[in-house]
């Protein structure tokens, strides 16, 4: 059974709750309920039925308070080798790319050094210690205003770094739209980052991803399943071999089966697609499941095809991807 890689994971997403615990109790952050009772209710978006069960805390809800607790340069290396180990453990894990929003952690005071070299500490340590490599996604919050988002490009271009190889879009759709987003992403493109954007989420439009792809020049395509509502974009994605990095587990229940409809729509309209796992730790699932998920729902596609897909996604260079594709395929 081949390694597999995983693009679209959310640091936060994967810390455990045991860490999560140990971080907040460290750097006195107050959680609702004890960790390992905060995850299992995490629930975006309860049916009238399940309100009745809870408290439940919406995913952005946790994600802040993990990101509260993320302090140190010390927190950030535990918490992405511990992502890096996991996904080795569960689901034979060898190339990740992990998302973190640098702007929530500066906003509380952390440094972007800081960050930065902690995230290079634990990838460091997961290559020599695990024998997993990876890279970083610095992500705008798309709840910030443009000049936050644009200001947060420029401080990391000012501290390069081989392991923060691009910028992201993250959080949920609606609260602000890629076009918001034109001139960090244009600053970023201008200086050699790698771009990509959650599009095509949760906005009923196919409008956001042909945005993401002309005005902000994503290279991929996070999620992406409205864009079945525009055939035309389809046809053209399907054309320039655009890749949208997919996950079927979500924290909003009720899109779980639209989501695997959507995928199959996708895939059935020529779009190229990778599967990944994004919040594993809070969903919660593993990278190998959702590739069990892929299987049920896109039986033509087998797993050569998306890791293939995922190889040429990678925000490597030309020699890192063929040594990657070496080191899945044992060419």
């Amino acid at each position: 059974m081949p390694s597999l890689i995983d693009l679209h994971i959310h640091l936060p997403g994967t810390v455990r709750a045991a860490t999560l615990q140990e971080l907040a109790d460290k750097n006195s952050v107050a959680l609702p309920l004890p960790a390992a009772d905060l995850y299992p209710r995490i629930n975006s978006d309860p049916t009238e039925a399940e309100r009745s069960h809870g408290p439940w805390f919406p995913l952005l809800r946790v994600y802040e308070l993990i990101s509260d607790s993320l302090q140190t340069r010390e927190d950030f290396a535990r918490v992405v080798f511990e992502a890096l180990e996991d996904g080795q453990r569960d689901s034979d894990l060898c190339y990740a790319e992990l998302a973190f929003s640098p702007s929530v952690h500066m906003q509380n005071g952390v440094a972007y050094g800081e960050m930065a070299a902690g995230i290079a500490d634990g990838l460091s340590r997961a290559r020599s210690e695990l024998g997993v490599d990876g890279r970083a996604i610095a992500a705008v919050n798309r709840e910030d205003t443009a000049a936050v988002a644009e200001q947060m490009v420029q401080t990391v271009i000012d501290n390069p770094s081989d392991d923060i190889v691009g910028i992201g879009l993250d959080f949920y759709e609606l609260a602000g739209l890629p076009e918001k987003f034109a001139a960090a992403f244009q600053l970023a493109g201008r200086h050699g980052l790698h771009r990509t954007a959650h599009a095509g989420e949760h906005a009923p439009t196919a409008a956001t991803v042909a945005t993401a792809l002309d005005v902000l020049g994503c290279d991929r395509i996070d999620h992406g399943y409205q864009i079945l509502r525009d055939p035309q974009l389809v046809e053209r994605c399907a054309e320039q071999g655009t890749i949208f990095n997919i996950a079927f587990t979500t924290s909003r229940r009720a899109l779980l089966q639209w989501r695997r409809e959507s995928v199959a729509g996708m895939v059935a309209g020529g779009l190229h697609v990778t599967v990944n796992s994004d919040d594993p730790s809070l969903f919660p699932t593993t990278l190998r499941r959702e590739m069990e998920i892929a299987a049920e729902v896109i039986p033509d596609k087998d797993q050569s095809w998306l890791l293939n897909n995922s190889v040429n996604a990678t925000f490597l260079d030309a020699e890192g991807k063929s040594e990657l594709r070496a080191r899945v395929f044992g060419d």
